[in-house]
């Protein structure tokens, strides 16, 4: 059977969600096939992510001929973003237990890759904060502002942006390592897709994903100041 040939604009759409999806993994493996972790690979690997947000942009101008965010950010009183960063949070926190589940069941994950990046991280704060600022905008403007809504126009339902886009977050996460990793940040893309769709507001999801990551990094800080057991 012949297979049937893409319209040219369901060809741009892909060629976009493609690019965004394993840009991510393409980085990774760039500059930590090896498994080292330098202070100098970091900020030139934060450089490069902030590249993508770049390229992205161009193409959906250029190549698109739309915006980087198809949907236009609505707007919410103070209480929305007080109530949405509250839940987001406390959904994290959950994401991160249930992330721990496979202990359960015997199976002993390896952090020595994850903990020795954020060992180096830590040591510095312009490091620190380039770090969980680079994470908030960039993935979430990938992952949900550039991703969710394309995924939705490409399978015109709700269900397979959130799948994809969060397995494709959380398999971006594979490169420490860890499966509990894996699994938080999966869980963690589910959540704020999910928001995203709802609620049609990137500013909220940065926000909270910026804050995760720098209270993780500095409570990280403090454990590795007063020497306590780190696993």
């Amino acid at each position: 059977m012949d297979a049937i040939p893409l319209k040219r604009s369901n060809t741009i759409l892909i060629t976009g969600i493609v690019f965004a999806i394993f840009y991510f993994p393409a980085i990774g493996q760039l500059f930590y096939h090896d498994g080292q972790f330098t202070a100098a690979r970091i900020v030139s690997s934060r450089v490069v992510i902030w590249g993508e947000v770049l390229l992205l942009y161009f193409y959906a101008a250029a190549i698109e001929k739309n915006k980087l965010l198809l949907w236009a950010d609505k707007k919410y009183n103070a209480g929305f973003y007080f109530a949405s960063f509250g839940a987001l949070y406390l959904l994290g926190i959950g994401a991160g237990i249930i992330s721990k589940a496979p202990a359960l069941f015997g199976y002993h994950d390896d952090r020595k890759l994850l903990l020795r990046l954020m060992g180096i991280v830590a040591t510095s704060w312009p490091m620190l904060i380039l770090t969980a600022v680079t994470a908030g905008i960039t993935e979430e403007l990938i992952f949900r502002g550039y991703l969710v809504p394309r995924l939705e126009v490409l399978f015109k339902n709700k269900y397979m942006p959130v799948i994809i886009s969060s397995l494709a977050f959380g398999l971006i996460h594979y490169r420490y390592h860890s499966l509990g990793e894996v699994i938080f940040a999966t869980l963690f893309g589910v959540v704020f897709a999910i928001h995203y769709q709802w609620y049609r507001n990137i500013k909220i999801l940065i926000i909270t994903h910026a804050c995760v990551d720098f209270v993780s990094l500095c409570i990280f800080k403090l454990a590795l100041h007063y020497h306590l057991p780190i696993k």
